[in-house]
């Protein structure tokens, strides 16, 4: 697929991190697991908007919360105090995509129609398509639109909606932020169903972009991969061009010219909704020359690959144990085996912690996402046997040794709806599951296995209680090119550790729904992380970003240096400067534009 040497621009915020050893952060065990509260929504999809706010996103149901007279499906999660925000949204969010734009606001765009008690359809406001509140609920249909929030943290913000935002119906659409700030919107359906089956004939196999840059346009690929192809899996890469992955198929296309370019078929099983395999993009890393490679496990081998539940015992069915790579700018790119898990799960949650392991929790052994009432059913659950046990994977280890699993298992079961978000102090906070049209707990069906649930906790990795590095000098702003800026660690960070083994991440978390955290990327580091903090990489809009000219960097001496938005340090100079190019073009080693958390770290604590 041929290569390019220009860096790849987007406006975005982003973590910064980094490793050594001061600093102790206060509560949490290494390696451990904590119920810390309660989320008031149930985490549907869920993301970390400011260094001590995660914000929550749900369908129209019965939750706990409540604001303006009707129960909230979404709410803003405080980290310091463990307590929850209501926020007002009159949409149905159901299944809804979501990202992070260059000016620091959150997209969420589509869902399904407006509902009553028990997931039925209001079907009066449905038909006249009323943009007055009504039914038991209090809702809207949310197919067509769009909600806008810029996180705070004096919790003044809320979601900013239109009903009709977009000119169509998107389901379970896609959302990835792309070089300029704004949002390529990808797929989905139109109405509810469990996927999106070709006689049904609701599909929307088109893209389209916010804000809007015109008509919507067609993809053959969205087209060609019914009924698996809610949710495509998708990835801007560091060529500009995008990767999409849905039921076995697999692409490369070119979003201003439309031109699609297939690669081969992923193998054992499939990872798109509703089998729900645990994804990733790889840290991009200097060892690695910034090439991408993206991971695929566990999902499922489907019986049928029309998934006509009729015909099939779904929750019966084994989820899968494999994991295939493919690095999608290779010459020739192809699918290859690695580690298997240590267990079957499907609807499994990867997270890319900041000294560049994934950590993986939730899912399921047997069954898959969705929920209904099939005789098969586990009450409405299409899933069933929760997997407990996390794991980490270590991507530079040799192979048949990257999972590892000495970690203890959580006490809550995540199935259907989970999702989890990285936090500024390295820590995972892990929330959702509720595979049921509506919120189900003991008062009003104390038989179901599988309730709707909304505990949060928070899973502290190995490094989480050991002495942290304290950066200063960490800028609110990177720009692409420029001059260089100072970053200092405390004499106490480095213990004598060698300045060539200092490194610094940036991590944006993505946002998180169903198995996945679209838009999730690392660029550099590894070690013990400081606590992150947030810097906006770009000019904090929705542009094309401005391109300063590269600078030369001086050498560390006794000082970590770093400039510019794809900046690391990898021995005793920090390597930076970039030039841009849009999505027609190449673009190399990508950190895009956007609200990121930087983390500068050590290698190794000695």
């Amino acid at each position: 697929m041929g290569r390019s040497t220009v860096l790849a621009t987007v406006a975005t915020s982003l973590l910064v991190v980094s490793s050594g050893t001061v600093g102790v952060v206060a509560a949490g065990k290494a390696n451990s697991w904590a119920i810390v509260g309660e989320t008031g929504a149930s985490a549907q999809q869920m993301f970390l908007g400011a260094v001590d706010k995660v914000y929550i996103v749900d369908k129209t149901e019965n939750n706990p919360a409540t604001v303006g007279g009707h129960p909230a499906w979404a709410t803003e999660y405080d980290l310091t105090t463990n307590t929850y925000r209501a926020l007002d949204v009159s949409t149905n969010s159901f299944c809804a995509g979501g990202n992070l734009m260059g000016n620091g606001s959150w997209l969420n765009v589509g869902g399904n129609q407006a509902v009553t008690t028990g997931g039925n359809s209001d079907v009066q406001e449905n038909i006249t398509a009323a943009t007055t509140n009504s039914g038991a609920y209090d809702d809207l249909n949310g197919g067509r639109a769009t909600r806008v929030i810029t996180p705070c943290s004096d919790e003044t913000c809320n979601w900013s909606e239109d009903v009709d935002g977009i000119p169509i119906n998107r389901w379970y659409p896609t959302l990835e932020t792309l070089e300029d700030g704004s949002v390529i919107v990808i797929g989905g359906e139109m109405y509810g169903g469990f996927v999106n089956s070709v006689n049904q004939r609701q599909s929307v196999p088109t893209y389209e972009f916010w804000p809007t840059k015109g008509a919507s346009i067609n993809s053959s690929f969205l087209a060609d991969t019914q009924p698996a192809n809610l949710y495509p899996l998708t990835w801007l890469l560091p060529s500009g061009l995008i990767f999409m992955q849905a039921n076995w198929q697999t692409t490369l296309f070119n979003y201003t010219s439309a031109v699609e370019t297939r690669l081969p078929n992923i193998t054992h099983a499939q990872k798109t909704y509703p089998a729900t395999g645990s994804i990733a993009m790889l840290p991009l890393t200097v060892a690695n020359n910034y090439d991408p490679t993206l991971l695929f496990c566990g999902g499922m081998d489907p019986v049928r690959d029309d998934w006509d539940g009729t015909k099939w015992a779904i929750s019966e069915t084994d989820t899968s144990n494999s994991c295939v790579s493919i690095n999608p700018m290779d010459d020739s790119p192809a699918w290859v085996d690695d580690d298997d898990l240590p267990e079957n799960r499907g609807m499994g949650n990867f997270i890319i912690l900041p000294d560049e392991r994934l950590f993986l929790s939730n899912g399921v052994a047997k069954g898959s996402a969705g929920y209904g009432w099939d005789s098969w059913a586990i009450n409405q659950s299409y899933a069933q046997d929760p997997v407990l046990s996390p794991a980490y994977y270590t991507p530079s280890a040799a192979k048949g040794s990257r999972f590892d699993t000495d970690l203890p298992a959580s006490t809550i079961g995540r199935l259907y709806h989970s999702s989890s978000t990285l936090l500024p102090d390295g820590s995972v906070f892990v929330a959702g599951s509720n595979p049921n049209a509506d919120m189900i707990d003991d008062t009003n069906n104390a038989t179901y296995v599988y309730k709707t649930e909304y505990r949060a906790e928070i899973f502290y990795p190995d490094y989480y209680d050991s002495g942290r590095p304290v950066p200063s000098g960490i800028p609110s702003k990177i720009t692409y090119g420029g001059s260089p800026f100072d970053l200092s660690l405390p004499k106490s960070s480095l213990n004598s550790t060698d300045l060539s083994t200092i490194k610094v991440a940036l991590i944006r978390t993505g946002f998180s729904t169903h198995g996945m955290n679209m838009g999730m990327r690392f660029v550099t580091v590894n070690g013990i992380p400081s606590i992150a903090s947030f810097v906006m990489v770009g000019s904090g809009a929705i542009e094309t970003q401005p391109m300063l000219a590269a600078s030369v960097l001086p050498t560390s001496t006794g000082n970590f240096k770093t400039s510019s938005a794809s900046s690391s340090a990898s021995g005793a100079k920090a390597t930076g400067g970039a030039s841009g190019s849009s999505g027609a073009e190449g673009v190399r080693a990508g950190v895009w534009g956007i609200a990121a958390m930087l983390f500068a770290g050590l290698v190794a604590v000695v």
